[in-house]
């Protein structure tokens, strides 16, 4: 049995294309895309709907979630972190609905747009923007001279200090990337059942994804939100 799951199951399964020799996942791109697209089309959205009078139910839900943020930022970081909401509202969002896609039956296997956050080269550009911004931020608010010191302190930890510091963005990545990755491995597992399991498969297959994605893609969004904004508490205050 455990030879017969081992042929049946395989993780990781794209829509590809080569391009300039390039093995290119189209179906995670295209989710990419199309989260993005509707993350703008929100933004121009809530732009016509907005109101300084009573909210509508979309404006409220947007404030409440920029309110979080806010209140989360300012209790680390003061008002100098007020520069970082909008990063962190977008990032959240992004991955939020990014998640979500995968919730749209397609019919198709594999997906037409599955959650790119399940694809380790996606989690990881995210997690080289985040981190990259962070030392940008750190020279230009801190200095070079700072941002170079903060590898000195204490002089005896440089290595396990420049180590951390290339660490961050792989660590940013996999947290977001693992969890999502063992949901479709667990939707995997679920359609590989033997015999007797059978007749609730296709149940529990639509329970596991719906609780996978209402639930556990939210909570992960918000988790790199919020690792953005701590990195970022360092680059503002100096590592203080």
């Amino acid at each position: 049995m455990g030879g017969m799951l081992a042929v049946t199951i395989s993780v990781g399964d794209h829509i590809t294309r080569n391009i300039f020799g390039l093995k290119v996942n189209i179906d995670d791109l295209a989710s990419c895309a199309v989260a993005g697209l509707i993350i703008i089309g929100l933004g121009f959205y809530l732009r016509m709907k907005i109101t300084s009078g009573i909210p509508g139910k979309f404006q409220l839900a947007v404030e409440s979630i920029i309110g979080a943020v806010e209140n989360q930022v300012k209790s680390s970081m003061g008002e100098d972190g007020r520069a970082i909401v909008p990063l962190a509202f977008v990032l959240f969002c992004y991955i939020l609905v990014a998640n979500w896609l995968e919730l749209i039956p397609t019919g198709h296997s594999p997906q037409y747009l599955p959650a790119p956050t399940g694809d380790i080269n996606f989690t990881l550009a995210m997690g080289l923007f985040v981190i990259v911004l962070v030392h940008v931020t750190w020279i230009r608010h801190q200095g070079l001279k700072s941002y170079l010191g903060h590898y000195f302190r204490p002089k005896a930890l440089f290595l396990i200090n420049i180590i951390e510091e290339i660490v961050k963005p792989i660590t940013l990545a996999l947290r977001l990337f693992g969890n999502i990755f063992s949901g479709g491995v667990m939707l995997l597992l679920i359609a590989a059942l033997p015999g007797p399991f059978l007749v609730g498969v296709p149940i529990l297959d639509t329970l596991w994804k719906m609780i996978d994605g209402l639930f556990v893609g939210p909570v992960q969004a918000f988790i790199f939100a919020i690792l953005t904004i701590l990195y970022f508490e360092s680059a503002l205050s100096g590592g203080h």
